[in-house]
């Protein structure tokens, strides 16, 4: 242990922090580092960093720190280059930003470091040391409150509790931790303080050019960045963090990025889902790392692969276990009409980061990265069995509403109910290969079937489309008849607006006609009686005359006879005076 004093080894270490601090305001800042110097009580420390050391030297002293594990995942297939830890530490001079990083990342792991060691330190402690160092978290709290989650201060008390002589030896020497002590101290919870360090010794993703390879990403454009931004504002709504504007750049930087480095995956919202949570536990590039490794190391990927099949494999596992482990579930479920897909599809490819509370989840990813993913069916068989009773209480839609939405509000007391029910539960892999195996057959067959079922669509397909072109040809003439039958109509509609013209006219003319007729029948009337008055009057005068007149004739016709009387009388006296002149003229000689 170093000679130096109390006093002397605190300043040393404020300097330190000051440095580190220095070099993390460009970045942006973690939960590890802010809980690693807000954490710390200053002691007496077993190792010691001497503050005229440069960079170079924090990162050899960090980089023995940071050896990874062998015995926590088995059948890894992924690449040397991949997941290559790096040897030297030493960030390439051709980017100042992925150096920056890399250099953030060994403060970051220093900063675990020096928590261990305070929590290791011994009684020796300045009485005003704790003052000085609560006024110093004070400080980092109010630069870095918005990535502190609500429920990673609730986990302070059990921080108390925690083994840190055991997580000291993790961090120190990994491969030195079997894997059955790692695997229970897990289970009781890794400290938030430690817990981003602590994944990535399980992820084993310090990876120093895959951190260049993420700045270089950043410059570069991706074909999902309107997508991820949409779904920016969907993801986690009630974390402080993610939707402060700093927390979603971050989100947004690693989406994209690792939608350029894995272009058959792409972009799926659930990834900005597994995303949220590392970050509120490391920067951004230590997020990427890890969210590598979960991906291909832990074969997340599978999930959002086109045409992969391995989800709705892993629904079918799920679905036989419920009903072998809870079968009174599975037949209440089945009875409902209440499908594994309707509510569990999503706690495998987000790692039950899109709906449950992160006390759980950040438990939920001790064991994934401990355990592989197989743990998840165990976790999602025990958050059926924590709430069975509420279950098989509900039926129809709010049974589907709790399994979607409150079946994801758990206690504190239920989280760890949860996780010692997932220690407990033993399904071998043998089981899941077993299961895995009788899905590939099912789908065989259905494939074979379907084959045959495709080669008889085609044929129905081939026939179907020459009916389609037969009726195409009626069509086309039966739309030539319907343009030309529409045109008559349109002619047809005009003429009879013509013809209702016309009407209306003929109509307003028999009506005036009539009105006319009906004023010209009164006068009519009128001018008959007057004429008629007129004409009786002069009839009547016509009358009279006509009776003098007969009275005239009359007289007249008298006096006519009188005269042929009279000249009857003449001639007879003349025939007798020339009978006589004749017999004069006889007698005279």
């Amino acid at each position: 242990m170093s000679g130096l004093t109390t006093t002397e080894h605190r300043e040393e270490k404020r300097h330190l922090r000051e440095r580190s601090h220095t070099i993390t305001r460009h970045t942006i800042p973690s939960t590890t580092h802010t809980e690693a110097l807000n954490d710390v009580e200053e002691g007496v420390s077993p190792k010691h960093f001497d503050t005229t050391d440069d960079l170079a030297t924090i990162n050899d002293q960090i980089q023995g720190l940071m050896v990874p594990g062998e015995e926590d995942l088995q059948d890894e297939d992924y690449s040397d280059e991949e997941d290559a830890a790096p040897t030297t530490g030493q960030a390439s001079p051709k980017s100042l930003l992925s150096t920056t990083s890399s250099v953030v990342s060994y403060v970051s792991s220093a900063s675990a470091y020096d928590i261990l060691l305070s929590r290791l330190g011994n009684s020796q402690v300045d009485p005003f040391s704790r003052t000085e160092t609560m006024d110093h978290r004070i400080d980092q709290d109010q630069s870095s409150a918005p990535r502190v989650s609500q429920e990673m201060k609730d986990q302070d008390t059990k921080d108390e509790d925690a083994d840190w002589d055991f997580w000291a030896k993790v961090i120190s020497d990994f491969k030195s931790v079997t894997t059955k002590e790692l695997s229970s101290c897990i289970r009781r919870g890794i400290p938030s303080s430690l817990r981003g360090t602590i994944w990535q010794l399980l992820a084993k993703s310090k990876d120093t050019k895959l951190e260049q390879t993420y700045m270089q990403l950043l410059n570069q454009e991706s074909v999902y960045e309107k997508a991820i931004t949409r779904d920016l504002s969907r993801i986690l709504p009630h974390n402080q963090y993610v939707q402060s504007t700093s927390g979603k750049d971050s989100l947004f930087n690693v989406a994209k990025a690792y939608s350029l480095y894995d272009q058959a995956v792409g972009y799926c919202q659930d990834i900005l889902c597994i995303i949220g949570p590392l970050l509120l536990n490391m920067p951004e590039e230590e997020t990427f790392c890890v969210l590598v490794q979960i991906m291909h190391r832990y074969g997340l990927r599978d999930y959002f692969l086109p045409q992969s099949n391995f989800l709705s494999q892993r629904l079918y596992q799920f679905s036989v276990l419920v009903s072998e482990n809870i079968p009174h579930i599975s037949r209440h479920l089945e009875f409902q009409g209440i499908q594994d897909n309707m509510y569990a599809a999503r706690w495998f490819t987000s790692i039950f980061a899109c709906k449950f509370p992160f006390d759980f989840v950040f438990r939920v990813y001790d064991l994934f990265l401990s355990e592989g993913q197989d743990v998840l069916l165990r976790v999602a068989l025990a958050v059926l069995n924590q709430n069975q009773a509420t279950i098989l209480a509900l039926e129809h839609d709010n049974l589907s509403r709790f399994l979607k939405n409150d079946l994801t509000e758990v206690t504190e007391t239920t989280v760890d109910d949860i996780i010692h029910y997932t220690a407990e539960l033993c399904i071998p892999n043998r089981r899941l290969e077993r299961l895995a195996k009788q899905y590939q057959a099912d789908a065989a067959r259905s494939n074979s079937s379907d084959a045959n079922a495709i080669e008889s669509l085609r044929r129905q397909n081939k026939t179907l489309s020459e009916t389609v072109r037969e009726l195409q040809r009626n069509l086309n003439s039966l739309n030539r008849e319907h343009d030309a039958i529409a045109k008559e109509l349109i002619e047809s509609k005009m003429e009879i607006a013509r013809v209702h013209d016309e009407n209306d006219a003929l109509r307003q003319q028999s009506f005036d006609l009539k009105r006319a007729l009906e004023a010209l029948h009164v006068e009519v009337e009128s001018r008959i009686k007057t004429e008629m008055s007129a004409l009786s009057s002069k009839n009547a005068a016509l009358m009279d005359r006509n009776v003098e007149l007969e009275e005239q004739l009359a007289t007249m016709e008298q006096t006519v006879i009188d005269m042929k009387l009279q000249f009857l009388e003449s001639e007879n006296e003349r025939d007798s005076l020339d009978r006589r002149l004749n017999d004069l003229k006889r007698l005279m000689p």
